[in-house]
């Protein structure tokens, strides 16, 4: 009964309701009707005195019926007029709020999700997804070359072109610098190393005009499984391991950590056979010159 009672004369209202049109007229309502009674208590306390003392002009039943009038004449007015504007106001402090939420999650310079919000993406996903670190190759050298106005408009297209590529449930995050990432959900792995290879040729067929030159880039890219009780930070830095190893074996791919391995070993045999060719020029040029 109490809990009854206590809705009935609270005037709480949350986010989710200021949302919706039809709230509005309730809101006003309910704010109306407790104005009112309390404007009828505040009237019949005042008349009571004032009939104790006598000083009444007119019956007090006429009093009565008067007080009420006017109660509910003058104070539901007031009241509603009061809500309205209350409500106008709340509703604007509640989307000044979620405005300022939203901007502490986006990255300024790409309107990508930020690290933060990156973070609170990555450990809610728990199976079935893939996280996907995109790095832009040789991005220094565009900046170094055509300044950082040019790089500025590199990212932003690259995000843009990432944005589009992935669906709003694959979350897109702008980690740092010229780092992305992507977190994948559902499908198979098949299916979504697809979609990373897919963005990653879209990436590599963009031709930026900056002033007079045409700047293009592209992105190495390294990718790791979400599973059912394995650590976060573990799939992040296999999916970094990843991202290094198809930078060092020539930039532009995308790699998964389970082909690590096989892009090691050919890796390492090219190293070992540049080193050798390397040593047999040395050994040549040495013979020659003696």
């Amino acid at each position: 009964m109490f809990a009854r009672l206590k809705k009935l004369f609270s005037i709480d209202i949350d986010s989710a309701e200021l949302e919706n049109a039809r709230t509005i007229p309730a809101f006003a309502g309910k704010t109306v009707f407790l104005a009112i009674i309390l404007s009828i208590f505040v009237s019949i306390s005042v008349l009571l005195m004032a009939s104790v003392f006598d000083v009444l002009p007119v019956t007090f039943s006429l009093a009565i019926a008067y007080g009420i009038a006017m109660s509910w004449l003058v104070g539901g007015s007031v009241a509603l007029f009061i809500s309205f504007c209350a409500w106008r106001l709340i509703r604007k402090l509640y989307h000044s709020r979620d405005e300022f939420e939203r901007l502490s999650r986006t990255d300024a310079l790409s309107g990508l999700l930020n690290r933060r919000a990156f973070n609170e993406a990555f450990e809610s996903v728990q199976d079935n997804a893939s996280l996907a670190i995109f790095d832009l190759d040789r991005f220094k050298a565009i900046n170094d070359c055509h300044g950082h106005s040019a790089g500025d408009i590199v990212i932003r297209t690259v995000a843009n072109t990432l944005a589009d590529s992935f669906s709003s449930l694959h979350p897109v995050a702008r980690l740092g610098g010229e780092e992305f990432s992507v977190i994948i959900k559902g499908g198979q792995q098949g299916d979504r190393m697809a979609l990373v290879e897919l963005a990653r040729r879209k990436i590599e067929a963009l031709t930026l005009n900056f002033e007079t030159d045409v700047v293009s880039t592209t992105v190495s890219v390294g990718v790791a499984e979400i599973v059912p009780g394995r650590r976060k930070d573990d799939i992040f830095i296999s999916a970094d391991r990843a991202l290094y190893l198809a930078k060092a074996s020539g930039r532009n791919r995308a790699l998964h950590e389970n082909e690590m391995h096989g892009v090691q070993q050919e890796y390492r045999s090219g190293v070992t056979l540049l080193n050798g060719s390397a040593v047999r020029n040395v050994k040549q040029g040495q013979a020659r010159a003696s």
